[in-house]
């Protein structure tokens, strides 16, 4: 695996933007993101697993979400869903939330290396800020926290990364993406951005083999176990 990663490392170059998504590669929050999400969605009668919000809900918007429940259960989704998976997901951040490990390290080598980087998520404004308050990160990523409430459609169109590129002044073949999720890996390519496959988030614990393949058939140029991995991939270009 280790030599498979280093090929496909090979064909990055050193980008001049690395655009992160949030969950699972910033914050290690996607457990609590879906097993909260998986609930909320269960009680608005659209029973759901926290295995299927993981197979189907990896980097998408909080539209789709309602659109999903709208779809399951047969009837509009009421609009306080966002505010009340919200509180759950706020009231665990309080306690619970974490950075992904080694993510303080890549962020320092790209400021020694001066290479500018921001987060393109698919969630909302309220929870990238509430989030990155709560990592003790908020001023490191003030004026570079990109939401999908930003641009007309999420992941995977292109249409967040493109707006994150151009808000940080950089043309896209300059831009490396650092994904989890299918979906953001997709907007990637769309974009016409390298992509890294990152698979260091603890959700992914039971399924990274399967994943890791999973990133790769969505068009992945590159593919990292961690931070450790990413840092040494940023550094040899």
């Amino acid at each position: 695996m280790a030599s498979e990663r280093a090929a496909a490392a090979g064909v990055l170059r050193r980008p001049r933007l690395v655009i992160f998504d949030f969950d699972g590669v910033i914050a290690d929050s996607e457990t609590i993101a879906l097993e909260e999400l998986a609930a909320e969605m269960t009680a608005r009668g659209a029973e759901t697993s926290y295995e299927q919000a993981r197979a189907l809900f990896l980097g998408m918007s909080t539209a789709r979400h309602m659109a999903y429940i709208s779809e399951k259960s047969g009837r509009p989704c009421a609009p306080d869903f966002p505010d009340v998976w919200h509180g759950r997901l706020f009231s665990r951040y309080s306690t619970e939330l974490v950075a992904v490990t080694g993510v303080h390290r890549t962020l320092n080598l790209l400021d020694r290396l001066g290479i500018d980087y921001c987060i393109a998520s698919g969630g909302s404004v309220e929870r990238i800020r509430f989030a990155l308050d709560c990592l003790g990160l908020a001023s490191r990523f003030e004026g570079r926290a990109f939401s999908a409430e930003m641009v007309a459609r999420g992941k995977p169109a292109p249409d967040l990364f493109l707006h994150a590129a151009a808000a940080r002044s950089t043309s896209p073949h300059e831009c490396l993406v650092v994904e989890d999720a299918p979906s953001g890996v997709m907007a990637a390519v769309a974009a016409e951005m390298p992509c890294a496959a990152f698979l260091g988030g603890s959700h992914l614990d039971p399924i990274r083999t399967r994943h890791r393949e999973t990133l790769i058939q969505a068009g992945a140029t590159a593919c990292v176990g961690d931070h450790a991995e990413l840092q040494v991939m940023i550094e040899a270009r």
